[in-house]
């Protein structure tokens, strides 16, 4: 086990009294010999061996400085890696008062891992760690329970399994697939989400590596930049199919954040949808609703890389179409500033949605779980 020592326990957090709710730390692992002692010891040797696993990885990668402005530890270690550095320097320095861990990017890889049962071990191995590691000894921190969607049955029990622990606030899934999230395939994960009132977060990262599909509908890109720039079509894929597929339907509790992805692609996506719906809603007669309803109801987004129009009046028109005061989080995406600094992004929006969006919309869609000590 890894000795840390837990800090005061408080009763529970005033909700009044919280500044910034960052809605995605991504916390690295450096030291895979760390996770041993959680891992199944059918795959321990693997997890461990030689500096880590083999992830699936896709051949893009940023140009320019790592880590942009985010705080460094003068050591050199990575900014993320340690939980009490990044309380100080990151979450006090800024006036974060609660951050929610997604995963170090290797990590939203897992659903592309070609062997199911070595990723469902690893994602479980971590999400050990990062409770542990993270969540036991700090209450600032919430946690994410990461599964690999290949084996859907494997996920649910993975969420059962952890489902109860305080500190876990949502269920997250890489977004890359081999195929879209709205294949009853998947509908157990979904199930136990809304059976421990979790909502399912995805997380660009994953497109291209492994098993999955192409990073765009007509192939691969050339360079890191056309990449980036092509991840949200993910993310309409994976909407249009959850919604056709009946997924709101059938978990009409499901809440579901898009990482990563802008706003600017939304109001496209619901007219379009909408349209079609109008002359093909036959083929689908359980999509009772226009998909638009579907969309605003059901899906949350982060303001980590918040889009810049040319004039103020476009961004704020987007934000009217999508519901913003109700659907956009705050996300530091910490340490990865390399496209800039997460609260200057945020400066964008107008004066009077930003305690919406810092602080009461993400209280609403993750509940008295982030108010709660973790142990």
């Amino acid at each position: 086990m890894i000795a840390t020592a837990p800090e005061q326990r408080a009763v529970g957090r005033d909700p009044a009294a919280l500044r910034i709710i960052d809605t995605d730390l991504h916390h690295q692992l450096t030291n895979w010999e760390e996770v041993a002692p959680f891992a199944d010891p059918n795959f321990r040797h693997r997890i461990v061996k030689r500096g880590g696993p083999a992830m699936a990885r896709h051949g893009y990668k940023p140009v320019g400085a790592p880590f942009g402005t985010a705080p460094r530890p003068p050591s050199g270690a990575h900014p993320a890696s340690d939980p009490a550095w990044v309380k100080e320097h990151y979450l006090e320095r800024y006036g974060v008062d609660l951050a929610i861990l997604t995963a170090q990017p290797q990590m939203l890889a897992i659903g592309v891992q070609p062997n199911p049962d070595f990723a469902a071990a690893i994602a479980s191995a971590y999400n050990d760690w990062t409770l542990h590691r993270w969540l036991k000894p700090y209450d600032c921190f919430k946690g994410s329970i990461l599964v690999a969607p290949q084996d859907p049955l494997k996920a649910a029990a993975e969420i059962d399994r952890l489902g109860d622990e305080p500190g876990f606030v949502q269920v997250l899934m890489g977004s890359a697939g081999e195929v879209p999230f709205g294949r009853r395939h998947f509908h157990p994960i979904y199930e136990a989400c809304v059976r421990h009132g979790l909502p399912l977060a995805l997380h660009i990262g994953g497109e291209g590596a492994g098993t999955s599909m192409p990073p765009t509908a007509v192939g691969y890109p050339s360079t890191y930049y056309e990449y980036y720039v092509s991840l949200p079509q993910s993310y309409m894929a994976h909407i249009m199919s959850m919604i056709t597929e009946g997924v709101f339907q059938k978990f009409p509790g499901l809440k579901v954040v898009l990482y990563e992805g802008g706003i600017f692609w939304v109001p496209h996506v619901m007219w379009r949808f909408d349209k079609n719906w109008k002359a093909q809603r036959a083929e689908t007669p359980w999509v009772v609703r226009p998909p638009s309803e579907y969309i605003l109801r059901h899906f949350y987004h982060t303001t980590y890389p918040l889009e810049r129009a040319p004039q103020a009046k476009y961004l704020h028109q987007v934000l009217e179409m999508i519901d913003a005061p109700r659907t956009l989080l705050f996300s530091g995406n910490f340490p990865h500033w390399e496209f800039g600094s997460p609260f200057d992004m945020a400066q964008e929006l107008p004066v009077g949605l930003h305690r919406r969006v810092f602080v009461e919309s993400a209280l609403e869609v993750y509940g008295e779980r982030l108010l709660k000590p973790n142990a």
